[in-house]
C-alpha cells in the first residue's frame, strides 16, 4: 500500500466513523482544493494545510477538534515512520 494511500485511507476510515460516507467526499474534496492529486504528504506543513481545510469542511455537529486532533497524530506518526 503506498504512503498516499495509507494517509487518505485512515483520514477516510476515521471520518467514516463520525459522518459516514460524507467522509470520501470531504476528504477528497480537501485533496483536490490542495492539489494533493497522488502526492506522498512529506512534511509536516503538507499534514497542517490538509487538516486546516479538512476542519473548515468538517460539519459542525461533530467534534471537529477531536478528530482533527487524532488524525493529526496518526498522519503524523505516518509521516515520520
Amino acid at each position: 500500500m503506498s504512503a498516499y494511500t495509507n494517509w487518505k485511507e485512515r483520514t477516510t476510515a476515521r471520518l467514516a466513523r463520525e459522518i459516514g460516507v460524507l467522509a470520501e467526499i470531504i476528504v477528497d474534496d480537501v485533496v483536490f482544493e490542495l492539489g494533493l492529486g497522488d502526492a506522498v504528504m512529506t512534511t509536516p506543513r503538507q499534514v497542517m494545510a490538509f487538516l486546516t481545510h479538512l476542519q473548515r469542511e468538517l460539519p459542525e455537529t461533530i467534534d471537529r477538534e477531536g478528530i482533527i486532533r487524532e488524525i493529526a497524530n496518526e498522519l503524523l506518526s505516518i509521516l515520520h515512520s
